[in-house]
């Protein structure tokens, strides 16, 4: 039932908007010449290209004066007064609409999504940041410029697009949710499209699949699968393992924020769904004491888990799962966690359409090449968590490499919670195989991999682990959770990535770091300069 393998081999998998990313777009002169009027007038202030759209992918230092009203305000002030440096026309500027806020660092962030003829332009979007007297100090990118879409009389309904989409899947096929749509804008090799965007959560093939399909002729313009896959006063009380069963003996430990009455395991920041049973309930004293082979283990290791490692994301500046996340939008912040998904389910993942993370129990021993129970090790639930953090600023993230640094970022977060760089190392059974499933101490260079996410993320999570080396888990987590914050478009590069760290390093360490940042990222891992 629970196949991701076949999920990732499916052909709906067609991720066309690779090759469009892929391609290096000229600098109109009008944006070009708008930029060096701009920099000439502001001394000290940088900018870094978009080679995928011609327009800056970031510019920081002083961009503008103090001035006054709400930090939304001053944002959309500062846009119409320099449309052209963004490569905006007048009717584009106002056809901007916020779509997020949120502060970090001294930094009140305003992102708004661009519009084209009243219709989202799929993955265009500007983020402003202002200081606390709504000063601009930094923008990020990943506008179009000069944007086209052929008009026609001809339409196909949105019914007839569902259609499309659920033969495409094939005939085998069994939805776990209702379909979801938006029209937008989708870019290609010829311009942009106007497309239905579907969202089909399915059992079979398992994923999330994101569908855009031409409003005029029907045509399947790309697919992708979006889910986020592992591949590898009163005070509750519970017995875990603080990492995994290899590593650790059980421990007593006490469950953070478990709500009143005190007896489930459903807290201000998690609440935990048994697939298989009802769910745990703790004893009259207020504690959950069930052994390992217990149903309700996983339970209680998974609730400890997650609050383990959402307090880790708080301390770095994360906002809490309030905007974008389905579940956590209608439950003040709190994730869901699943355990006992599927039936020896070899994979744990992160649904961006439910918003919550789920945890298979594996088919080893029975099956000598398959997983132990995968909610039984933090730094699994800990990548899984990642995800999500990901996706609740930057939801629709795409492009194979924007799928890479999602894992790639998932890889190093969850290792550097542990202060361990293997990771999955009990849910691999050695000595069947070789004991992890991946490691971030690695000298993976880009682009030597395949273009598989996991694998390809390799790369970045070994430089940023080598950052981390360098710089000590303090610094290196601030710059690497500020560069995943800041990303100005939904279709990063590595590159793209790659100049954010440096951003971040400028705008608030002075560059400090810019020397280990650009060895380690450039030329140590081959990534673009």
């Amino acid at each position: 039932m629970f196949d991701e393998a076949s999920s990732l081999r499916h052909p709906a998998n067609r991720n066309r908007v690779d090759a469009f990313l892929s391609n290096e777009a000229a600098q109109p002169v009008a944006v070009a010449s708008a930029s060096k009027t701009f920099l000439a007038q502001r001394p000290n202030t940088s900018l870094e290209w978009n080679t995928t759209t011609g327009t800056p992918a970031a510019i920081a230092g002083k961009l503008s004066m103090p001035m006054t009203g709400t930090a939304s305000e001053a944002s959309q002030s500062f846009i119409r007064e320099n449309p052209g440096v963004l490569g905006l026309n007048a009717e584009e500027v106002e056809g901007l609409t916020e779509v997020d806020s949120f502060g970090w660092a001294g930094l009140q962030f305003i992102r708004h999504q661009q519009t084209y003829q009243g219709l989202p332009v799929f993955g265009a979007k500007v983020l402003v940041g202002l200081d606390d007297k709504n000063q601009v100090r930094m923008v990020t990118s990943g506008l179009r410029s000069q944007i086209s879409v052929k008009s026609s009389d001809k339409a196909i309904s949105l019914r007839e697009a569902r259609q499309i989409a659920t033969k495409d899947l094939g005939e085998q096929a069994k939805q776990r949710g209702s379909i979801t749509h938006e029209t937008v804008l989708y870019p290609t090799q010829q311009g942009h499209v106007k497309a239905y965007h579907l969202t089909v959560p399915a059992h079979q093939p398992l994923g999330t699949w994101e569908y855009f399909i031409d409003v005029q002729n029907g045509e399947i313009v790309d697919s992708y699968n979006s889910m986020k896959f592992y591949s590898f006063y009163f005070a509750p009380r519970a017995r875990v393992y603080p990492s995994n069963p290899d590593k650790t003996q059980l421990a007593t430990v006490m469950l953070r924020d478990v709500k009143s009455p005190y007896t489930k395991l459903d807290g201000q920041y998690c609440k935990v769904i048994n697939e298989d049973a009802t769910a745990a309930q703790a004893s009259t004293t207020y504690r959950f004491d069930f052994p390992p082979d217990n149903t309700h283990f996983d339970e209680c290791q998974v609730y400890y888990a997650v609050e383990k490692v959402y307090q880790y994301f708080l301390d770095l500046g994360f906002r809490g799962f309030t905007v974008s996340n389905p579940y956590g939008k209608a439950n003040g912040g709190q994730l869901a966690a699943n355990v006992h998904t599927g039936n020896k389910y070899d994979n744990a993942f992160y649904d961006p359409s439910t918003g919550q993370i789920y945890f298979g129990d594996g088919s080893y021993p029975s099956n000598a090449n398959g997983l132990r129970d995968l909610a039984k090790e933090v730094d699994v639930v800990a990548h899984e968590f990642t995800h999500a953090v990901i996706d609740e600023y930057h939801p629709n993230m795409f492009g194979s490499e924007g799928s890479a640094l999602h894992e790639g970022y998932a890889d190093y977060f969850a290792c550097s919670l542990l202060n361990d760089p293997d990771i999955g190392g009990y849910v691999v059974p050695a000595p069947e195989a070789p004991g992890v499933l991946r490691n971030c101490d690695n000298d993976v260079r880009y682009p030597n991999t395949s273009a598989e996410p996991h694998d390809r993320g390799q790369a970045w999570a070994g430089a940023c682990w080598h950052l981390r080396k360098q710089l000590g888990q303090e610094v290196a987590d601030f710059l690497i959770f500020g560069s995943m914050l800041i990303l100005g478009t939904t279709a990063p590069t590595f590159k793209y990535a790659k100049d954010m760290l440096l951003l971040i390093d400028q705008a608030w360490c002075g560059s400090e770091y810019k020397a280990v940042i650009k060895r380690i990222f450039e030329t140590d891992r081959g990534i673009p300069v």
